[in-house]
C-alpha cells in the first residue's frame, strides 16, 4: 500500500530521516545532498497494516565547532563535555487512513506524529582504537499529532525510550546497534490504542489504554559510504509483550519489523572541514 502525504508533512519526515554519515576524521563543516529513502512500516506498533513509501528529499547536514544537526538529533545547543551530552532528540510516525486498516475501519484518521524533547547521552566505554563506541541514551520526549488540513497540533503526552547504543567504524563503513525500553504518557497510548463506545462493535469493544511500559525495540543501523555517495540500510524489530495496551482490539501482533534504506548522492559540500567524530 502507498500513501500520499502532504507537502508539509512531507518537510517534517525528511527532516527525521537526515542521518550524517560519521566518523572520526576531517569531514565538511556543512554537506548538501539529494537523497532517496525507501521504507516498510507499521501503521502503528502493533498493527498487522504496514506503509510502504519511496520519498525523495533534500539532505542537508551541519557539523559546527559545538552545534551539530542530523541523526535525528539537534548536538551540542544545550551542553556537551567529553562524556555527558544533553541535546534534542527527535521521532516521528506516519498517518494511517482506516480505510487501510482492517481493525480501524470506521475510526478516525490517526494523523502524522511527532516528538521533540531533551536527551541525556552518557559515553560509557570507547576502545583503544576508538572504533568502537558505548554509550546510554535518555530520550524524554513531548509527542504531538499534526492535522495536515489546518496544520493544527495535538498533544498527547509524553514517552520515556531509553536504550543502550553501540557503535563501531571501519574503514568507510559503521554499524550502531541500540535496544531499550519504551514507556509512554495514557494520552500517548490512548491516541493509538483507545476505542471510544461511539467507535466499539461486537469484535472491537471499548477500550481505554493506561500507562506505563510499552514494549522494547531493537535498531540496527548500517551506513556505507562510497566516495559522494551514502547508503544507509535500517532494520528495526519491536517487540510488544507485556505492554500495558497488549489488550486492546487494535493491537493485533505481538511483534514487528519495519526495514528501510536510504541513498544519498552528495551535491555541494563546504571548503572547510572539520575533525568529526560521533
Amino acid at each position: 500500500m502507498k500513501q500520499q502525504f502532504s507537502p508539509f508533512f512531507l518537510l517534517l519526515f525528511i527532516f527525521f530521516i537526515n542521518t550524517p554519515f560519521a566518523r572520526a576524521e576531517h569531514l565538511p563543516v556543512w554537506e548538501v545532498s539529494a537523497g532517496l529513502a525507501g521504507m516498510r512500516l507499521p501503521h502503528y506498533r502493533g498493527s498487522n497494516s504496514y506503509s510502504t513509501l519511496a520519498l525523495p528529499f533534500p539532505a542537508i547536514i551541519y557539523r559546527g565547532e559545538r552545534l551539530k544537526v542530523g541523526d535525528g538529533r539537534i548536538q551540542g545547543f544545550l551542553y556537551t563535555s567529553k562524556t555527558v551530552t544533553l541535546d534534542f532528540s527527535l521521532a516521528a510516525s506516519l498517518p494511517a487512513s482506516p480505510d487501510d486498516n482492517s481493525a480501524r475501519r470506521g475510526m478516525s484518521r490517526l494523523d502524522p506524529t511527532f516528538e521533540i524533547g531533551p536527551s541525556l547521552i552518557s559515553r560509557l566505554w570507547e576502545s583503544e582504537n576508538k572504533k568502537t563506541h558505548l554509550s546510554l541514551e535518555l530520550p524524554l520526549r513531548a509527542a504531538f499529532s499534526i492535522n495536515e488540513d489546518d496544520l493544527s497540533l495535538g498533544d498527547h503526552g509524553w514517552t520515556f525510550a531509553p536504550f543502550i547504543n553501540i557503535k563501531h567504524h571501519y574503514n568507510h563503513s559503521r554499524w550502531e546497534l541500540s535496544l531499550g525500553p519504551i514507556y509512554a504518557t495514557q494520552r500517548y497510548h490512548g491516541y493509538f490504542y483507545d476505542v471510544s463506545t461511539e467507535d466499539s462493535l461486537s469484535t472491537r469493544p471499548a477500550y481505554n489504554a493506561g500507562k506505563g511500559y510499552s514494549g522494547s525495540r531493537i535498531t540496527l543501523v548500517i551506513h556505507k559510504r562510497f566516495n559522494k555517495l551514502s547508503l544507509i540500510g535500517l532494520v528495526r524489530y519491536d517487540i510488544l509483550s507485556n505492554a500495558v495496551f497488549m489488550d486492546s482490539p487494535l493491537v493485533e501482533r505481538s511483534e514487528n519489523l519495519s526495514v528501510g534504506l536510504v541513498i544519498m548522492w552528495q551535491i555541494a559540500k563546504s571548503t572547510r572541514s572539520t575533525d568529526h567524530a560521533d
